[in-house]
């Protein structure tokens, strides 16, 4: 019942901000062929509607999102946005999994989009998937960078997650890295402006209090979950 309130609500606000919200692309190096998408958790949210577009420009998009009752909410999201989830289990049981996607994207204009740092963190620290993907399936990889004008950021959890308001400014950076092997991991931006997020306006901040200083984040770091995939 809880998921289901949820899943309602999350829906409902997207509605809102789909008429409401300004998508202003400042970097856009987003080729017309299938590509590989990578962005950071927190920005999951606004993700969706930022793939909304992509999917009209950049033909299909498949989104990978954990298999287990977390992914549920998220799958609904998704597809609420005419993307398409891909539920991958954690661990081991992902091996499988991976190689049928491998199979079954493989079309010139399949893309696929990744969550860089999910689906439990440490925050801004890339797991090996989407890099995985680029490299096996010789596709480029694109990593997306956000910047809101006011949000509200979720410091609590691990990844300070982002929640775009209505009427405000989502600036988007899009840059193309080419072809990514999986153990040459590029630094990537962790946009220190995004961090700059407030509540009503870029002058009032909400937001965790920890100030790391952190912009670049790169590297072969990880968990185990699947994100880590790199055999």
């Amino acid at each position: 019942m809880k998921g289901n309130m949820l899943q309602y609500l999350f829906q409902g606000y997207l509605k809102l901000l789909k008429r409401t919200m300004r998508i202003q692309w400042e970097e856009n190096e987003v080729g017309r062929e299938g590509q590989i998408f990578g962005f950071w958790h927190e920005d999951s949210f606004c993700m969706n509607l930022i793939l909304e577009e992509l999917a009209l420009s950049a033909g299909p998009v498949n989104v990978i999102v954990t298999a287990d009752r977390r992914g549920d909410y998220i799958q609904n999201m998704v597809e609420s946005c005419g993307g398409k989830a891909v539920r991958v289990p954690d661990g081991k049981a992902s091996y499988h999994t991976l190689k049928s996607i491998q199979k079954d994207l493989a079309k010139e204009e399949e893309s696929i989009a990744a969550a860089l740092d999910g689906p439990l963190g440490p925050r801004h620290e890339p797991k090996k998937l989407a890099f995985y993907f680029s490299e096996q399936m010789q596709k480029e990889f694109t990593g997306f960078t956000l910047e809101y004008s006011a949000c509200i950021r979720l410091w609590w959890r691990w990844d300070e997650y982002a929640i775009p308001l209505p009427f405000s400014r989502v600036s988007v950076f899009a840059h193309n890295y080419g072809v990514v092997r999986r153990k040459n991991i590029p630094p990537l931006p962790a946009s220190g402006r995004a961090r700059k997020c407030g509540f009503m306006s870029e002058a009032k901040v909400l937001y965790s209090g920890r100030n790391t200083g952190e912009y670049l984040a790169g590297g072969n770091h990880g968990s185990k979950s699947y994100l880590n995939c790199g055999r």
